[in-house]
């Protein structure tokens, strides 16, 4: 039953049954788009792992191959790939040509698998949507003001919690692969944080297990002995977790796991926490502080690149330190944010071309000042106009060659060290002194603690 037929009859069902709440009307339409979505879901998982066994096949064909050529580090690297593939799904960054002529139809067949689940999600989202907007005109016309207001709320929460899990970026023209021009630089997208505001729940860290409702949390100091799980996909439960101004929290290297969830936190501060992001949780920080905390990759989900995604804006970020970032488990944009003393990750292509993402709205450091920080050469790749004092730059042997020239500039400030000497080729760094730089104001640490006001 396609969602185009079942979210209607439903809809009907809804509004023939007058008078109703805003709260039951949007539970009735959340059950039927929830097992739409389910099934869609399930019909894609399906495909997924019916595609694995067919490309761990293909891949034992090929180690079949190279025994007879006695190439043993080749069918290494072959064995490396399928066992990547049996535990997640995932895929290596080897390079052998006849291997990565099968990844690419591998990773393109699973592609297409996943458009496809974000078409049919899409689709159910928006009949959704249309559906309460026009109950909203209804209530509206009735003269039941209250009523359209919080069916509003209610609404754009379900179509939050309903959206996870769609790539959230405007399908635009790929690049010809064949070609070897540079890319172009543009504009890059401006990232929106969720405007949403959850009823208030006093007592968050009371709850024993997985937070699964959406809240908005006082703004508590608190120190956080364990880790917290936020969101269950198997009760479909996507909660918006709002942290305001004042929050303080501070860990032990605890984890702060996004299974199935959405931060949104401002002017807020934390220390010694472990963000985890599962596939399509999103956090957006705002004029937040962070101490000896890291932002990564967890879970057990796949499906498209820049899985987790974090968003930074006008924030510090202390001490530090991330290990494994690569462009299609992580996702980073921060804007005007600070990075102190950081020993900051490489970035791993895995094999795609560093190029492509000079105007990527999801890797992407722009208008950031780093600070006495270590600095590889590949994540340099993913800044742009930002100024690093007193930094020390260093080879990342792992960076290799794309076929499109990529040319970053850095404004450095006296100091520091530049011990780049192994780009590729194709590959420029051009340094220029701070004072050259003429575009918007970068801002400092303690104008951002300013803005805090704590």
């Amino acid at each position: 039953m396609s969602p185009g037929k079942f979210i209607p009859s439903l809809l009907a069902v809804a509004l023939a049954v007058m008078p109703v709440s805003a709260g039951e009307f949007i539970e009735k339409l959340q059950q039927a788009a929830s097992e739409e979505i389910e099934k869609s879901e399930t019909e894609a998982l399906f495909k997924q792992s019916e595609l694995s066994q067919k490309y761990l096949t293909a891949l034992k064909a090929l180690e079949e191959t190279l025994k007879t050529t006695g190439d043993l580090d080749a069918i290494i690297r072959v064995r490396e790939e399928a066992e990547a593939v049996t535990k997640s799904g995932a895929v290596t960054s080897h390079a052998d040509k006849p291997l990565d002529e099968l990844r690419q139809k591998y990773v393109t067949a699973r592609a297409l698998i996943m458009k496809e689940a974000d078409a049919a999600r899409g689709k159910t989202v928006e009949l959704l949507t249309k559906a309460i907007r026009e109950k909203e005109a209804d209530l509206t016309k009735a003269g039941q003001i209250d009523g359209a207001l919080e069916l509003r709320k209610e609404g754009e929460q379900l179509l939050l919690k309903l959206s996870a899990g769609m790539r959230n970026e405007a399908v635009e023209f790929s690049d010809d692969p064949r070609t070897t021009a540079g890319v172009e630089l543009k504009e890059l997208k401006k990232i929106t944080v969720p405007a949403t505001s959850p009823p208030v729940f006093d007592k968050p860290f009371s709850i024993k297990g997985t937070w699964l409702e959406s809240m908005t949390l006082p703004p508590l100091k608190q120190r956080i002995a364990e880790q917290v799980v936020i969101g269950d996909r198997g009760k479909k439960k996507w909660p918006t977790i709002v942290l305001p101004k004042g929050t303080v929290w501070s860990g032990r290297d605890t984890n702060i796991f996004s299974s199935a969830a959405y931060i949104v936190a401002t002017k807020s501060s934390f220390d010694r926490l472990k963000f985890i992001g599962d596939l399509a949780c999103d956090s957006y920080f705002v004029n937040c502080s962070f101490d000896q905390c890291t932002f990564t990759r967890g879970g057990g989900w796949w499906g498209w690149d820049q899985a987790a995604k974090y968003y930074f804006e006008s924030c510090v970020v202390s001490n530090s330190v991330a290990r494994g970032w690569n462009v299609v488990d992580n996702g980073f944009r921060a804007r005007a944010s600070v990075f102190e003393k950081a020993e900051l990750p490489p970035v791993a292509f895995r094999d795609k071309e560093p190029a492509n993402y000079l105007n990527h709205p999801w890797f992407k450091f722009e208008n950031c000042r780093f600070i006495d920080c270590k600095v590889p050469s590949s994540f340099v790749l993913v800044t742009r106009n930002c100024i690093f004092q007193d930094c020390v730059f260093v080879d990342d042997p792992k960076l290799v060659e794309g076929q499109k020239p990529l040319e970053i500039v850095i404004y450095q400030t006296p100091g520091g060290r530049y011990d780049i000497s192994k780009l590729p080729k194709n590959i420029t760094i051009t340094r220029k002194p701070d004072t050259e730089w003429k575009g918007e104001p970068i801002p400092t640490a303690q104008a951002l603690r300013d803005m805090m006001g704590f």
